[in-house]
Formats: C-alpha cells, structure tokens, sequence
C-alpha cells in the first residue's frame, strides 16, 4: 500500500456524506441478505470457547451501554442494535464455510472489538454514537480478511479512534502489522505537531513521507527550520524526497522571501506562478491579497495530491487578513470611523468576507460589526445572498455562526428573499450529525440564530429542525437525533413567553438565582471585579465607586492595590475591586495578581466574577475564572460569546455578557441592581430584574438598544445546548 493513501482522509473532520452512505447501505444490505433468518447460535459452534467469551462480553456491553446515558431513546435503540448486530456477525462467521482455526481466530476478532468498544466507552475515548458506524468498519474489514482481499479502502473513511479500535480486534491476524501502522499513522497525523518527534523514534515508519507532507502542511516554516538542525535521516527524507510539494519547500529555505511565497507553495510546486510574479504582486497589498484569494477560490477536490496542502493557503489569507486589515482596525477601536476602517476602503465585498471569516477570534466586536456594516452596503441594490455566489460558499457556516453570535444574522435574512433565507437557514441547520468532532459546536450555534426573528422565519426554523429530527430517526443517525431533539427544546424555550420550561426541571431554574447559592460557609457572598489600566478602565472604576458612596449601606477601603467594599448587612456582601493601574507597566495584572493571592490566602472563594474591561481583555479575567464562580457578569463587548468558555470550567454558572456593545452606562446599573435585591436577602429573579432595567432604561431610546443586546442567564440558549448535552450523555 502505497504512503499517499491516507492523506486525503486527514485535511478534513468529517468524512463526506454521499461515500460514508453508500457504504453503509452497501454493507447493510449485504448483511441482511447473509443473515436473514438466521439464529445467533450455529449448533457445531456453541461450545467453542470463543462463543461462550463472545457471549460473556456481549452481555457485559449491553449492560454497559443501558448505564451510559440518561437518554434512553439513545440507549435503548443503541441496545437493540448492538444486539442484533452481535448475533448476525456471529452467524455470518459460522456459517462462512472457513476451517475451523479460522472461524474460531474470526470468533475471537468479535470478542476483541466487543472488549476495546466497551473499554474505551468506559474512558470516554469513544462516543457511543459512533458505535453503528465502527460495527459497519468492523464488519468491512473482517469481510475482506475472511475473503484474502484488500482491506485497505475500507480504512480510508475511518477515524483515527475508530481505525485503533479496528486494529486492536484484529490482533491475531497476520495483517494486524498492517492495521496498526494504519491506526499509528491516523492518529500521529491527527497531532501533527509531533510528527517530527514521533520519526526521529521510527525513522523506517511505513509511511513517513506521507507523514512528512502532513507536517509541511501544518507548519511549512519549522519543516525549513528543522532543516538545519533536526536529525540527520529525518532530514535526508526531506532533503531526498521525491513528492513535489515537498521539494518546493525545501526550495524555499533561506529564501529572504521565504514568508510571502510560503502560502504559494503549491502553485509554486505546479509551475503555476514564479516567485518572481509573486513578489512583484506583494509590492502592493491588495494585488497581493487578491492573487491569495484568487488561488483560494480555486476548487481542489477531495483526491487531488495537493489538498492536503490547502491549508498552507488559508494560513496565508488568515495571516495577510489579520496583518494588513483586522488588526489595524482593531488598534484604531478609539479613532473615528473614517480613519479606524480606512485599510479596508473601497474593497470588493468577497475580500471583505474573508477578513471576516478569516480573523474570527481575532476582532473585536466593534471591529466586526463595522467591517459586517461595509460589507452589506455593497448588497443595496442586489440580494445578500449573492455574496455566498461570490465566494462558492466557502466559510459559509463560519459567517453564518459569527452573524447569529453578533445578533445580525435577523438583519442579514432581511436583505433577500424568503426563499433565498429558507434556503440558507436550511443549509445551516442541516447536516450537523456528519461530523461528532464539530457537530455540538454546529447545534449551539444554530441555537445562537434562533432570537430576533418574525414568526415567518421561526416556523421555518423550526420545521427544518423537526425534519431533520426525523431524517435522523429513519436513518438510525442516533448523534443527530440527540442534537435535534436538544435544539427543539430549547427552541421551545425561546419561544415562551413567560420564561417557564421544563427545561428547569432539568439543569436547574435559570430565570432565579437564589442567595445562598452564592454565600460561602459564613454566609458571605464574595464578589471579584476586575478592572484594567486604559483609559476606559480608569472611567469604568471611577463611574462604579460612586454606587457604593452611601455610608448608610456601604463600608469601603482601600489599600494600594484595591478596593474592598463590605455591605453593612446581617449577611455581608464583600466586594474586591483592584484599581486601574498603569496598563503599559502591566500594574493592573500585577494589582490582580496581588488580589487573587489575598483571597486564596485567606479562603475567600468568589462567587461572583465581573469582567470590566474591553473585548480583548477578556481573556486575561477568563484566567481567573474558578469552580466556585455562580454568577458571571461580562462587561466588555460581545462578552456573551464566551459563554462556553466560562460553562467548560464551572456547568452551572449563570452568565451575563452582550452580543454587540458593553458599556458601564448598562454594567453599572445591572451590577446596583443584583448588590440591591442580594442585600434585602431576595431572590435575584432575572424576568425581574430585566424588567426594572428595561423601565429605567426605557427613557433614552439608544441606551435601550445597548441594554436589549444583553443576555440574561434564563436566554442563553447555546449555552442550554451544551448543558443538555452533557446532562443526557451522564450515566443513569
């Protein structure tokens, strides 16, 4: 078998639906038609030791997978399957006509495939919606090794979990060398990272050079770096290797214009381009960008020597992204508009999309939302929708998530036809099953778009995820309808008016959060409030000093790192607040740091955590997120994203952040508001407490707006997703 096999396989993290369908539906009906009317037990076999293990450890599994979920619309039929799968390979086995030595050796494979599925179910190394489709690898695989032909093929689709699962049943197999070398490649190839590593230890690894190629891919620049200091044989097959791509990269090295031609390799390699043609583009940026997206929009399939490689290009056009255009604008986030967006500046709507797609964790969210706004301007006259025409629908879901996360994405469907907004919604929702590694992320996502749409829109919505729910039903798909059944509850949810849903039956009353789930041992409430040292942060800390300037309620002090505010209340509530000290020393994270240690010194655990700073410090209070945190409150802008951040440390945090602007006009008064209703012992009911704001609020119609961007715990719906995922896949 020949190294290149398996690379196609490797550039993605799904494999595509129509082949995975066709062989499913192939092997299926090729085991139906063996099976039918069979029984489990061949009489000639049932005493063999193999049988009465295989019996033992099937028991064993179905056991097992009736405690792994909570759900058992999931389990049940996963049973039943598993079950039924069991008894007809077996007979299949029996009744194959093979010598005994055989049968018995194909008898014990099952046995083997049946201990490791339930061993790594037990580790959390494998999902068990996965289990229907590593039965039919299983059953590809064994059919081939029984029959002397290739399993090679039917190795391609399989996942690198997947493929040391099906090595390891095969252990007593000749071509087990084989199987493992398969399984060893996916899953080094899945770390590419430590692929040089991994062949200094196994230099003579079967396929090295295909594992090389994969590593130029991931990181063409240490591929040159290694070659001036890695090992020497690695070296050699590097240096000596007859793959082009390869050569073209070794070519590049020492290159003063290694950097800008790096992202041309494969163009390069193809004697498509010159590196000559290529620096006298970079001579002006947006013939350079062009020619980047030019080659980016050109389709490479799935089987072409060269798609491996694709991801070279996109680094380039992200990297090209961020340094000639995101990042200016983001550095500009206090200029005016005229001078923070100049760079992008008469650019054709596709170059502005990829800024967009291309720099998502990277731009603030005023720098989204201006590039989104110069974006639509170019679809006044024409549907939106035309855009994804311009771009063949590449980064399609990314732009479809970061619209639904910014709260346009109701805009955005506004500027086109019903039935072109149909049709997109369709797409979006669509297909999240495919793929186990992305497709949560995908359903909280498309739970992110359910808000600020008319009845029109929603009832599609929601048609499309009933029928998606039933697709996955007929097709035994069992992680989808997990997925789509999870969305139209909380669909659901959205839709009610008065908040109530049994979801709160479930994880737990999000529309209350109740004091003593915030007091310590001593009945106190800890609060934590950040803050940092730029000008806004030194606004921001001035403005919250003043709600706490009543003596009558409030003790304050104040050393020389910060503030400790102490209600004067039978339960207390403590404030810490560290003072915005010079940011360009980095005083402020020192004065944090200080703070954190105080706490940890003296017990104190918060439980309420308050970020006070702009979007791109975010990530430095995320780092003092603890276990102990109930309530997050976020005051920067599009904070709201980072829910599932903040929901990986600590599940059962309630959390406020805004989807657009953070400001203290609305922070401040949300955080006086919450300090209130704790310091009378109350409840903090959030259809309340949102109400009180929206009245007080309800004066100046801009500052309204801002407020009506925060979401309140009881709406964060992608949230709600992960939550009910995760308490359904909990053992009963």
């Amino acid at each position: 078998m020949e190294s290149g096999t398996f690379l196609h396989i490797l550039t993605t993290n799904s494999y595509r639906v129509d082949v995975k369908y066709i062989m499913q539906k192939f092997i299926f009906c090729f085991f139906t038609s063996v099976f039918l009317s069979c029984s489990f037990l061949v009489k000639a076999q049932s005493g063999s030791v193999a049988s009465k293990k295989l019996r033992e450890e099937k028991e064993s599994f179905i056991r097992h997978l009736k405690a792994v979920s909570i759900d058992t619309s999931i389990s049940y039929p996963l049973t039943r399957f598993m079950q039924s799968e069991t008894d007809k390979i077996y007979t299949f086995i029996s009744a194959s006509g093979l010598p005994s030595a055989d049968t018995e050796k194909a008898v014990w494979s099952l046995v083997y495939f049946i201990q490791h599925l339930n061993k790594n179910i037990t580790h959390q190394k494998f999902d068990m919606y996965d289990i229907p489709d590593a039965v039919h690898s299983y059953k590809n695989v064994l059919k081939a090794l029984m029959q002397k032909t290739s399993f090679t093929d039917a190795m391609t689709t399989i996942s690198p979990g997947r493929t040391s699962l099906i090595s390891a049943a095969f252990s007593q197999y000749e071509e087990h060398g084989l199987l493992d070398d398969i399984a060893v490649f996916k899953r080094v190839a899945a770390s590419p990272d430590f692929i040089l590593q991994f062949l200094e230890n196994k230099p003579g690894f079967r396929y090295a050079d295909s594992l090389l190629l994969i590593a130029a891919a991931n990181d063409p620049k240490k591929i040159i770096k290694y070659l001036s200091r890695g090992r020497k044989d690695v070296r050699e097959k590097i240096l000596f290797s007859k793959n082009i791509y390869l050569q073209q990269i070794v070519l590049l090295a020492g290159d003063r214009n290694e950097s800008e031609l790096i992202p041309f390799v494969v163009q390069l390699a193809e004697k498509k381009i010159t590196p000559e043609e290529i620096i006298q583009k970079r001579a002006n940026v947006m013939e350079y960008y062009r020619l980047l997206l030019d080659y980016q929009q050109q389709t490479v399939t799935l089987n072409h020597p060269s798609f491996v490689l694709q991801k070279i290009l996109r680094r380039g056009v992200k990297e090209k992204s961020l340094y000639f255009f995101a990042s200016q604008i983001n550095d500009l986030h206090s200029a005016a508009d005229a001078i923070r967006f100049a760079s992008v500046k008469g650019l054709r709507p596709e170059e502005l999309y990829y800024i967009i797609t291309s720099c998502e964790a990277e731009l603030y969210t005023s720098s989204y939302l201006g590039l989104y706004k110069r974006l639509m301007e170019h679809f006044k006259t024409s549907p939106a929708d035309s855009l994804f025409d311009l771009v063949q629908y590449d980064n399609f879901r990314v732009f479809m998530r970061m619209a639904a996360n910014y709260n346009v994405l109701s805009d955005f469907l506004t500027k086109m036809s019903h039935g072109s907004s149909t049709a997109l919604l369709k797409r979006f929702i669509s297909g999240i099953e495919t793929d186990p590694n992305t497709g949560l992320e995908k359903a909280m996502d498309i739970a992110d778009s359910f808000t600020g749409h008319n009845a029109e829109t929603s009832a599609v919505i929601q048609n499309e995820l009933q029928s998606n729910l039933q697709r996955c039903k007929e097709t035994r798909q069992y992680f989808g309808i997990r997925l789509y059944d999870i969305l139209l509850q909380v669909f659901d949810l959205v839709k009610q008016k008065d908040g109530l849903s049994s979801l709160w039956s479930t994880l737990g009353n999000y529309e209350v959060l109740k004091p003593n789930a915030l007091q310590n041992k001593k009945g106190q409430i800890i609060e934590l409030v950040l803050f940092y040292g730029d000008d806004d942060g030194v606004a921001s800390f001035n403005n919250f000093q003043k709600h706490f300037a009543d003596t009558a309620k409030w003790i304050v002090s104040k050393n020389e790192k910060w503030l400790t505010i102490e209600s004067r209340t039978v339960d207390p509530i403590i404030i810490y607040a560290n003072l915005p000290l010079d940011e360009k020393e980095e005083l402020d994270i020192k004065a944090q740091d200080d703070l954190v240690s105080f706490l940890n010194q003296e017990s104190l655990e918060p439980s309420v955590l308050m970020h006070r700073g702009h979007s791109y410090h975010l990530g430095k209070t995320l780092k003092r997120l603890r276990p102990s945190v109930r309530l997050a409150i976020l005051g920067s802008c599009g904070a709201y994203n980072s829910a599932i951040s903040i929901a990986t440390i600590n599940p059962d945090v309630q959390i406020i952040g805004s989807k657009k602007m953070g400001t203290k006009s609305i922070n401040d008064p949300i955080i006086e508001v919450i300090n209130e209703t704790l310091q009378r012992g109350n409840d903090i009911v959030w259809a309340e407490v949102w109400d009180q704001l929206r009245t007080r609020f309800g004066k100046d119609e801009f500052t309204l707006n801002l407020f009506n961007e925060y979401i309140p715990p009881g709406k964060n719906v992608s949230l709600f997703v992960l939550k009910l995922f995760n308490f359904y896949n909990r053992a009963a």
